[in-house]
Protein backbone atom coordinates (compact mmCIF):
# COMPACT_ATOMS: atom_id res chain seq x y z
CA UNK A 1 0.00 0.00 0.00
CA UNK A 2 1.04 3.62 -0.49
CA UNK A 3 2.73 5.00 2.61
CA UNK A 4 1.97 8.56 3.66
CA UNK A 5 3.10 10.80 6.48
CA UNK A 6 -0.23 10.25 8.18
CA UNK A 7 -1.85 7.05 9.35
CA UNK A 8 -2.42 4.48 6.63
CA UNK A 9 -6.24 4.17 6.37
CA UNK A 10 -6.16 0.57 5.06
CA UNK A 11 -8.32 -1.54 5.29
CA UNK A 12 -11.09 1.10 5.46
CA UNK A 13 -11.89 1.74 1.80
CA UNK A 14 -13.85 4.97 2.30
CA UNK A 15 -10.81 6.63 3.90
CA UNK A 16 -8.46 5.56 1.11
CA UNK A 17 -7.60 7.34 -2.14
CA UNK A 18 -8.08 6.16 -5.73
CA UNK A 19 -4.36 5.39 -5.92
CA UNK A 20 -4.47 3.30 -2.75
CA UNK A 21 -7.34 1.19 -4.09
CA UNK A 22 -5.58 0.80 -7.45
CA UNK A 23 -2.46 -0.47 -5.70
CA UNK A 24 -4.50 -2.84 -3.55
CA UNK A 25 -6.20 -4.34 -6.61
CA UNK A 26 -2.83 -5.06 -8.16
CA UNK A 27 -2.12 -7.56 -5.39
CA UNK A 28 -5.58 -8.67 -4.20
CA UNK A 29 -9.12 -8.64 -5.56
CA UNK A 30 -11.02 -9.44 -2.37
CA UNK A 31 -13.30 -7.20 -0.34
CA UNK A 32 -15.43 -7.40 2.81
CA UNK A 33 -18.84 -5.68 2.75
CA UNK A 34 -20.33 -5.07 6.22
CA UNK A 35 -24.15 -5.03 6.28
CA UNK A 36 -26.30 -3.50 9.02
CA UNK A 37 -29.53 -1.53 9.43
CA UNK A 38 -31.03 1.42 11.29
CA UNK A 39 -33.67 0.01 13.62
CA UNK A 40 -35.12 -0.08 17.11
CA UNK A 41 -32.80 -1.42 19.81
CA UNK A 42 -34.68 -0.35 22.89
CA UNK A 43 -33.94 2.71 24.99
CA UNK A 44 -30.42 1.59 25.95
CA UNK A 45 -28.78 0.93 22.57
CA UNK A 46 -28.41 3.17 19.49
CA UNK A 47 -30.45 2.70 16.33
CA UNK A 48 -27.28 1.86 14.38
CA UNK A 49 -26.35 -1.08 16.64
CA UNK A 50 -26.19 -3.68 13.84
CA UNK A 51 -24.31 -1.32 11.52
CA UNK A 52 -22.00 -0.29 14.38
CA UNK A 53 -21.11 -3.93 15.03
CA UNK A 54 -20.69 -4.63 11.31
CA UNK A 55 -18.39 -1.62 10.87
CA UNK A 56 -16.10 -2.32 13.83
CA UNK A 57 -15.88 -6.09 13.40
CA UNK A 58 -15.58 -5.79 9.63
CA UNK A 59 -12.54 -3.56 10.08
CA UNK A 60 -11.02 -5.97 12.60
CA UNK A 61 -11.52 -8.90 10.24
CA UNK A 62 -10.02 -6.87 7.40
CA UNK A 63 -6.95 -6.13 9.50
CA UNK A 64 -6.66 -9.80 10.45
CA UNK A 65 -6.93 -11.03 6.84
CA UNK A 66 -5.29 -8.06 5.06
CA UNK A 67 -8.47 -7.56 3.00
CA UNK A 68 -10.09 -4.26 2.02
CA UNK A 69 -13.34 -3.35 3.80
CA UNK A 70 -16.08 -1.51 1.89
CA UNK A 71 -18.33 1.15 3.46
CA UNK A 72 -21.02 -0.36 5.66
CA UNK A 73 -24.39 -0.91 4.00
CA UNK A 74 -27.28 0.57 6.03
CA UNK A 75 -30.04 0.02 3.45
CA UNK A 76 -31.82 -2.99 4.94
CA UNK A 77 -35.33 -4.04 5.97
CA UNK A 78 -36.11 -4.17 9.68
CA UNK A 79 -39.84 -4.79 9.95
CA UNK A 80 -39.92 -2.90 13.22
CA UNK A 81 -42.17 0.10 13.77
CA UNK A 82 -40.67 1.95 16.73
CA UNK A 83 -39.51 5.54 16.27
CA UNK A 84 -36.19 5.90 14.45
CA UNK A 85 -36.41 2.64 12.51
CA UNK A 86 -35.84 3.09 8.78
CA UNK A 87 -37.33 0.29 6.69
CA UNK A 88 -35.83 -0.15 3.24
CA UNK A 89 -37.96 -2.69 1.37
CA UNK A 90 -36.30 -6.07 0.71
CA UNK A 91 -36.68 -5.43 -3.04
CA UNK A 92 -34.80 -2.12 -2.79
CA UNK A 93 -32.18 -3.69 -0.54
CA UNK A 94 -31.65 -6.36 -3.21
CA UNK A 95 -31.04 -3.68 -5.82
CA UNK A 96 -28.64 -1.80 -3.57
CA UNK A 97 -26.47 -4.84 -2.81
CA UNK A 98 -26.59 -5.87 -6.48
CA UNK A 99 -25.48 -2.40 -7.61
CA UNK A 100 -22.69 -2.40 -5.04
CA UNK A 101 -21.42 -5.76 -6.22
CA UNK A 102 -21.68 -4.83 -9.90
CA UNK A 103 -19.85 -1.54 -9.34
CA UNK A 104 -17.01 -3.25 -7.47
CA UNK A 105 -16.81 -6.15 -9.94
CA UNK A 106 -16.40 -3.66 -12.81
CA UNK A 107 -13.35 -2.30 -10.97
CA UNK A 108 -11.78 -5.75 -10.75
CA UNK A 109 -12.88 -7.19 -7.41
CA UNK A 110 -13.47 -10.94 -7.60
CA UNK A 111 -13.97 -12.32 -4.08
CA UNK A 112 -16.81 -10.74 -2.07
CA UNK A 113 -17.45 -11.42 1.62
CA UNK A 114 -20.85 -10.11 2.73
CA UNK A 115 -20.52 -9.69 6.50
CA UNK A 116 -24.17 -9.67 7.62
CA UNK A 117 -24.84 -8.31 11.12
CA UNK A 118 -28.62 -7.84 10.83
CA UNK A 119 -30.74 -10.93 11.44
CA UNK A 120 -34.15 -9.87 10.12
CA UNK A 121 -35.70 -12.91 8.44
CA UNK A 122 -37.23 -11.06 5.47
CA UNK A 123 -34.01 -9.16 4.82
CA UNK A 124 -31.77 -12.22 5.07
CA UNK A 125 -33.95 -14.19 2.64
CA UNK A 126 -34.04 -11.32 0.14
CA UNK A 127 -30.27 -10.88 0.39
CA UNK A 128 -29.66 -14.56 -0.29
CA UNK A 129 -32.02 -14.53 -3.29
CA UNK A 130 -30.54 -11.30 -4.69
CA UNK A 131 -27.02 -12.72 -4.72
CA UNK A 132 -28.16 -16.00 -6.25
CA UNK A 133 -29.97 -14.18 -9.06
CA UNK A 134 -26.95 -11.98 -9.67
CA UNK A 135 -24.70 -15.01 -10.06
CA UNK A 136 -27.29 -16.76 -12.19
CA UNK A 137 -28.06 -14.00 -14.65
CA UNK A 138 -25.09 -11.64 -14.93
CA UNK A 139 -22.12 -12.83 -17.06
CA UNK A 140 -19.89 -10.31 -15.27
CA UNK A 141 -19.91 -12.70 -12.31
CA UNK A 142 -18.74 -15.73 -14.30
CA UNK A 143 -15.50 -15.90 -12.29
CA UNK A 144 -16.64 -14.14 -9.11
CA UNK A 145 -17.07 -15.79 -5.70
CA UNK A 146 -19.61 -14.32 -3.28
CA UNK A 147 -19.73 -15.62 0.29
CA UNK A 148 -22.53 -14.68 2.69
CA UNK A 149 -21.08 -14.53 6.21
CA UNK A 150 -23.78 -14.00 8.89
CA UNK A 151 -22.15 -12.91 12.15
CA UNK A 152 -24.06 -15.58 14.09
CA UNK A 153 -22.18 -18.31 12.19
CA UNK A 154 -18.92 -17.38 13.95
CA UNK A 155 -19.20 -18.71 17.48
CA UNK A 156 -16.54 -21.40 17.88
CA UNK A 157 -16.53 -21.16 21.68
CA UNK A 158 -20.35 -21.28 21.93
CA UNK A 159 -20.30 -18.19 24.15
CA UNK A 160 -22.11 -15.83 21.80
CA UNK A 161 -24.94 -16.40 19.34
CA UNK A 162 -25.37 -20.10 20.14
CA UNK A 163 -25.89 -19.35 23.81
CA UNK A 164 -27.98 -16.24 23.21
CA UNK A 165 -30.36 -17.89 20.74
CA UNK A 166 -30.82 -20.88 23.06
CA UNK A 167 -31.89 -18.41 25.76
CA UNK A 168 -34.22 -16.43 23.48
CA UNK A 169 -31.84 -13.46 23.49
CA UNK A 170 -32.29 -12.32 19.89
CA UNK A 171 -32.28 -8.56 19.72
CA UNK A 172 -30.88 -5.78 21.94
CA UNK A 173 -30.36 -8.38 24.67
CA UNK A 174 -27.24 -9.31 26.61
CA UNK A 175 -25.27 -10.31 23.52
CA UNK A 176 -25.67 -7.18 21.40
CA UNK A 177 -25.50 -4.97 24.48
CA UNK A 178 -22.23 -6.61 25.58
CA UNK A 179 -20.70 -6.15 22.13
CA UNK A 180 -21.62 -2.46 21.96
CA UNK A 181 -20.35 -1.99 25.54
CA UNK A 182 -16.97 -3.27 24.36
CA UNK A 183 -16.95 -1.26 21.11
CA UNK A 184 -18.61 2.09 21.93
CA UNK A 185 -19.44 2.20 25.65
CA UNK A 186 -20.42 5.86 25.39
CA UNK A 187 -23.40 4.81 23.26
CA UNK A 188 -24.86 2.35 25.80
CA UNK A 189 -27.45 3.86 28.16
CA UNK A 190 -28.16 1.21 30.80
CA UNK A 191 -29.76 3.84 33.02
CA UNK A 192 -32.51 4.10 30.37
CA UNK A 193 -33.04 0.34 30.11
CA UNK A 194 -36.67 -0.74 29.73
CA UNK A 195 -38.46 -3.67 28.13
CA UNK A 196 -41.95 -4.42 26.89
CA UNK A 197 -44.50 -6.40 28.94
CA UNK A 198 -43.54 -9.79 30.37
CA UNK A 199 -46.12 -11.46 28.13
CA UNK A 200 -44.69 -9.82 25.01
CA UNK A 201 -41.12 -10.57 26.04
CA UNK A 202 -42.03 -14.21 26.62
CA UNK A 203 -43.62 -14.49 23.17
CA UNK A 204 -40.63 -12.89 21.44
CA UNK A 205 -38.20 -15.18 23.27
CA UNK A 206 -40.06 -18.15 21.79
CA UNK A 207 -39.62 -16.77 18.26
CA UNK A 208 -38.18 -13.38 17.23
CA UNK A 209 -40.89 -12.86 14.60
CA UNK A 210 -43.57 -12.97 17.29
CA UNK A 211 -43.23 -9.20 17.44
CA UNK A 212 -45.56 -9.28 14.41
CA UNK A 213 -49.24 -10.03 14.07
CA UNK A 214 -51.26 -11.03 11.00
CA UNK A 215 -54.54 -9.70 9.62
CA UNK A 216 -56.73 -10.94 6.74
CA UNK A 217 -59.88 -9.58 5.19
CA UNK A 218 -61.02 -13.21 4.78
CA UNK A 219 -59.51 -15.88 7.03
CA UNK A 220 -58.69 -18.34 4.27
CA UNK A 221 -55.41 -20.17 3.55
CA UNK A 222 -55.22 -18.64 0.06
CA UNK A 223 -55.52 -15.05 1.30
CA UNK A 224 -52.18 -13.32 1.89
CA UNK A 225 -51.93 -11.88 5.42
CA UNK A 226 -50.92 -8.31 6.18
CA UNK A 227 -48.13 -8.39 8.76
CA UNK A 228 -47.18 -5.54 11.07
CA UNK A 229 -45.58 -4.92 14.43
CA UNK A 230 -47.84 -5.64 17.39
CA UNK A 231 -49.11 -2.51 19.08
CA UNK A 232 -47.88 -3.90 22.41
CA UNK A 233 -44.27 -3.59 21.21
CA UNK A 234 -43.20 -0.09 22.22
CA UNK A 235 -39.50 -0.53 23.01
CA UNK A 236 -38.06 -3.26 20.79
CA UNK A 237 -35.97 -5.55 23.04
CA UNK A 238 -35.92 -9.33 22.63
CA UNK A 239 -33.75 -10.73 25.38
CA UNK A 240 -32.06 -9.95 28.67
CA UNK A 241 -29.83 -6.86 28.36
CA UNK A 242 -29.43 -6.65 32.15
CA UNK A 243 -27.05 -9.64 31.90
CA UNK A 244 -24.64 -7.77 29.61
CA UNK A 245 -21.03 -6.95 30.45
CA UNK A 246 -17.93 -5.53 28.77
CA UNK A 247 -16.06 -8.77 29.51
CA UNK A 248 -18.62 -10.86 27.62
CA UNK A 249 -18.47 -8.41 24.72
CA UNK A 250 -14.69 -8.61 24.44
CA UNK A 251 -14.70 -12.42 24.49
CA UNK A 252 -17.43 -12.64 21.86
CA UNK A 253 -15.75 -10.07 19.59
CA UNK A 254 -12.42 -11.90 19.78
CA UNK A 255 -14.10 -15.20 18.88
CA UNK A 256 -16.07 -13.70 15.97
CA UNK A 257 -13.04 -11.96 14.45
CA UNK A 258 -10.72 -14.95 14.80
CA UNK A 259 -13.28 -17.48 13.53
CA UNK A 260 -14.35 -15.30 10.58
CA UNK A 261 -10.71 -14.67 9.64
CA UNK A 262 -9.99 -18.40 9.60
CA UNK A 263 -12.99 -19.01 7.31
CA UNK A 264 -12.07 -16.18 4.94
CA UNK A 265 -8.44 -17.31 4.73
CA UNK A 266 -9.68 -20.83 3.97
CA UNK A 267 -11.86 -19.54 1.13
CA UNK A 268 -9.08 -17.28 -0.17
CA UNK A 269 -6.64 -20.18 -0.44
CA UNK A 270 -9.09 -22.27 -2.44
CA UNK A 271 -10.73 -19.65 -4.64
CA UNK A 272 -9.43 -20.06 -8.21
CA UNK A 273 -12.23 -18.31 -10.11
CA UNK A 274 -13.55 -21.55 -11.62
CA UNK A 275 -17.08 -22.77 -10.89
CA UNK A 276 -17.31 -26.54 -10.32
CA UNK A 277 -20.24 -28.94 -9.91
CA UNK A 278 -21.45 -29.40 -6.32
CA UNK A 279 -24.39 -31.20 -4.75
CA UNK A 280 -27.65 -29.38 -5.48
CA UNK A 281 -30.34 -29.48 -2.80
CA UNK A 282 -33.71 -28.17 -4.07
CA UNK A 283 -35.88 -26.11 -1.77
CA UNK A 284 -38.96 -27.90 -0.34
CA UNK A 285 -41.96 -28.02 -2.64
CA UNK A 286 -44.58 -25.32 -2.03
CA UNK A 287 -47.47 -27.12 -3.72
CA UNK A 288 -49.18 -28.29 -0.55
Amino acid sequence: MTKSKGKNPFPVMEHMTVKMVEEYLMKRQSIIIPIGVIEQHGYHLPLNTDALIATHLGKMIGEETDILVAPTMYESFSGGGCKGTINISPATMSLVISDRLISLAVQGFRNFYLFLCHGGSENALALDNAVKMLLRGNPMFENVMIALLPVWKFDSEKIGWSKAIAEGDYHAGWLETSIVMALEPENVHMNELKTDSKEMMRAMSEHPDNYQHAQKIVDDELVIPRLSQRSEVKIGVMGYPERASVEIGKRVIKDIVETAAVKINYLEERSDGVYKEVTFQPEPLILE
